[in-house]
């Protein structure tokens, strides 16, 4: 093979141009690499400052929630400026992070920070709203953050709502009044900022933010329950606390040692008479005293004299419907009204100088009742009351109370007519403690109230449409709503009925089962089992009780085991009762009659077809109970066993795993509350 002279030339020069060619790329790669890593590195030093900034923001938002709750506003508002400012630090490298969003798994999380930094912006803006109407509310009452350091230092005394002038407590009352809307708006916009972080936590892709968001979550969630009782309450003040004018409010000790539909028996009464946010007075009485003189007027009597429900004829010898009698409806607002009725009727026939000896107003605004469970809870939070040389705590009220009304004040030489004096001094006590409480301590009092309302122990009623309204939007009105018609729903309800104090030692379990019956049909079957645990003494005796059971409207009785005619000393063969049925609430009610000794065990089973809309809802494959809890009742067992002919697809509250995968929903829990299970089918 033969070469011209310049082959070695060519040879060198194409070799040339090709080394070229393939340093081109590498330079290329090179920077490519390096613009690479300093983006990277300026994205990991935004990512950082956005995490820093935020969590610094976080942490402000921590202490201005603390301040806010000790009504430290001013502190608050300094708080809340440096959560604003952490957040603004960090929305000014949101942009860089921005630029990531393309890239995978990255991109989503720097959505997301991004959006919990508009969140918790927003957060920012409506505690600072919450702040300004608290600090004005300060400023009415004339105290600010110098007067909270010195108590804290201890050289001036705490100031307590007591210690305010008439004119002042109008003014703070008034102001709050008017914040009422305001509240509720800024409860929905931290609900709708809850809600937003809800939907960032359910992301699997928030990597840092995540135990960030999780905690934010826990905080946001507190304020906003506080926020919304704190709208409720202010939508509430002027009714209640007679701002602009007088307020009459029917005071209820129900005790439930005694259960009676709506609470417990009406063993005392009052009338407390309110004036801008002051109690001029608060007078009670044993609700005999208002009966027996109702009776007694000869002249005038009862015209025409109103019947007493079935069961107080049948089973307590009650064949006059009375003022202590009328909470027989299991919804506190019903019992409420009929409550007022009878007061105005009662008191009516009274000539003027009678009614002066008993707690008497000519009109009632409202009625506020509540149960010896929520009076302990009360004194648990303002400490030991000491009346007349007794002192009564939280552990020994219920108890130290019905000995003083029921045997101890003969003892003292006190008169039967004044033996439940004691109450309304006890009363006048715990209202000047809890008036004396520094005003940094009530919203303990509130959250305490509030728990007290969800567990049906305290109640609460306002003759005006819209008040009422606010309060059972609230869930606070003790009234029973009927739930959809396509819903199932269990409650039980007892009237103790001529049992002295015994429904403390009665233990109660609900059972409620869906099962099948001999053609294949599925029926309903609740069982109320009793357990007597006390013996015969001062306040105990055999049990005996009127039951009524509410279901879906619609559902068909089969039959009634364990029913009785009456107890034992009346009934010695043991002859079975007969149940009654009506309907009341919209719902089917199912009623009848049980006694118990001492140490016995009984129960009562009602047997029925399921209504159309239940065993429709089974079918459709969407099933929900709504399992109700009796006024003033204690915390009693439910047991479901739920047998649906087709597998339990998902539950909430769930099963325990071992139940899993069969046509069965078992469940065991405590009725402290009312309480939903709804089952996908």
């Amino acid at each position: 093979m033969t070469h011209t002279p310049s082959f070695l030339e060519h040879a060198s020069g194409t070799s040339h141009k090709a080394h070229r060619r393939n340093l081109l790329p590498r330079k290329i790669l090179f920077w490519s690499l390096i613009v690479f890593i300093v983006y990277v590195c300026v994205l990991a030093f935004a990512a950082v400052e956005v995490y820093t900034h935020t969590n610094d923001a976080v942490a402000a938002l921590k202490q201005a929630k603390a301040e806010g709750t000790a009504l430290h506003f001013e502190s608050a508002q300094q708080s809340l400026s440096d959560a604003q400012a952490a957040f603004t630090q960090a929305k000014r490298f949101s942009p860089i992070l921005k630029t990531a969003v393309i890239i995978p798994f990255v991109g989503s999380s720097v959505a997301q920070s991004d959006a919990l930094i508009t969140a918790g912006q927003d957060v920012v803006s409506s505690l600072q709203s919450v702040s300004d109407i608290g600090q004005s509310v300060l400023q009415l009452s004339g105290l600010n953050e110098k007067y909270f350091q010195e108590v804290k230092s201890g050289t001036r005394p705490r100031v307590s709502f007591s210690d305010l002038s008439p004119q002042t407590k109008q003014l703070v009352l008034a102001r709050l009044s008017a914040s009422s809307n305001q509240f509720s708006v800024l409860s929905s916009r931290l609900q709708l900022v809850q809600d937003e972080l809800g939907d960032l936590s359910n992301k699997t892709s928030i990597g840092a933010f995540a135990s960030m968001i999780t905690s934010a979550q826990e905080d946001l969630s507190q304020t906003q329950n506080t926020l919304q009782r704190v709208s409720l309450f202010t939508d509430l003040v002027p009714a209640f606390s007679g701002v602009g004018k007088t307020a009459h409010h029917l005071i209820l000790f129900l005790n439930n040692t005694e259960l009676r539909p709506a609470g417990g028996f009406v063993g005392n009464y009052g009338i407390a008479t309110v004036t801008n946010g002051s109690v001029d007075s608060v007078k009670t009485s044993d609700v005999y005293a208002l009966d027996r003189l109702a009776e007694a007027q000869k002249s005038t009597p009862l015209t025409p004299k109103e019947a007493a429900p079935f069961a107080l004829q049948q089973y307590n010898a009650t064949p006059d419907w009375y003022f202590r009698d009328a909470n027989w409806s299991p919804d506190f607002s019903v019992s409420a009204q009929k409550l007022i009725s009878k007061y105005t009727e009662e008191t009516a026939v009274m000539p003027v100088a009678l009614r002066a000896t008993i707690p008497y107003a000519d009109s009632i605004d409202g009625v506020i009742a509540f149960t010896p469970t929520f009076a302990a809870r009360i004194l648990n939070l303002v400490g030991p009351v000491t009346v007349g040389g007794q002192t009564f705590t939280a552990e020994n009220i219920a108890d130290k109370l019905e000995y003083q009304v029921e045997y101890a004040y003969a003892k003292q030489g006190i008169p039967e007519a004044q033996r439940k004096e004691v109450i309304g001094q006890l009363m006048d006590a715990v209202v000047k403690k809890m008036t004396d409480m520094p005003l940094a301590d009530w919203m303990s009092v509130l959250t305490l109230m509030n728990d007290a309302f969800a567990t049906k122990q305290l109640f609460v009623y306002h003759t005006k449409p819209d008040v009422e309204k606010v309060l059972v939007h609230a869930g606070w009105s003790g009234n029973i709503v009927a739930p959809p018609a396509v819903s199932d729903v269990q409650l039980v309800v007892d009237a103790n009925l001529a049992s002295l104090k015994s429904d403390p030692v009665v233990e109660r379990t609900i059972h409620y089962e869906i099962t099948k019956d001999a053609n294949g049909n599925r029926i309903g079957r609740t069982s109320i089992t009793y357990h007597h645990t006390g013996t015969f003494d001062w306040k105990t005796t055999r049990y005996r009780t009127y039951t009524r059971l509410y279901v879906p409207l619609g559902s068909e009785l089969i039959r009634v085991t364990g029913a009785l005619k009456n107890d034992r000393t009346q009934n010695p063969m043991g002859a079975a009762g007969a149940p009654d049925i009506s309907s009341e609430l919209g719902m089917t009610v199912f009623g009848a009659f049980i006694a118990i000794e001492p140490g016995a065990t009984g129960t009562l089973t009602f047997e029925y077809k399921l209504a159309d809309t239940v065993r429709a809802a089974i079918a459709s494959g969407t099933y929900t109970l709504h399992a109700l809890k009796q006024d003033g009742a204690g915390n009693h067992a439910l047991t479901l066993d739920l047998d649906f002919g087709k597998n339990v697809l998902h539950a909430v509250p769930a099963e325990d795993a071992k139940e899993w995968g069969d046509a069965h929903y078992k469940a065991k829990t405590i009725l402290d509350q009312d309480k939903v299970f709804q089952i996908g089918l």
